[in-house]
């Protein structure tokens, strides 16, 4: 395998980790504000902009690490298919809870 494969490989799969990380971020945000900055709208906007920020600093830092900050059609599809990624496959995880929790049931298994 030529280097340039290896580094390309290495970018794809860098960046859709990135992706996953970025999405499982913004969840995490999307609970806390729901229940915690539920009465406050200069509170949830402020947190939205803080994750937001979040993940632009965790973007540009994968970015950094696998192609000296060069952002690239494959970096940012490959950022894009771990955004689809955790939505299709890991996003129940999550919301798993919340659904019952809504409904006042107690979540199996726990």
């Amino acid at each position: 395998m030529t280097d340039l494969i290896r580094s390309q490989l290495s970018t794809i799969f860098v960046m859709t980790y990135c992706g996953l990380a970025a999405s499982l971020v913004y969840d995490f945000f999307t609970v806390f504000i729901r229940r915690f900055a539920a009465g406050s709208r200069a509170g949830r906007a402020a947190l939205r902009l803080l994750c937001y920020l979040v993940i632009g600093l965790l973007a540009a830092d994968f970015f950094m690490y696998c192609q000296n900050g060069r952002i690239t059609f494959m970096g940012a599809a490959s950022f894009l298919l771990g955004l689809w990624l955790w939505r299709r496959f890991f996003y129940d995880i999550i919301n798993f809870g919340e659904k019952d929790e809504q409904k006042g049931e107690k979540t199996p298994g726990i």
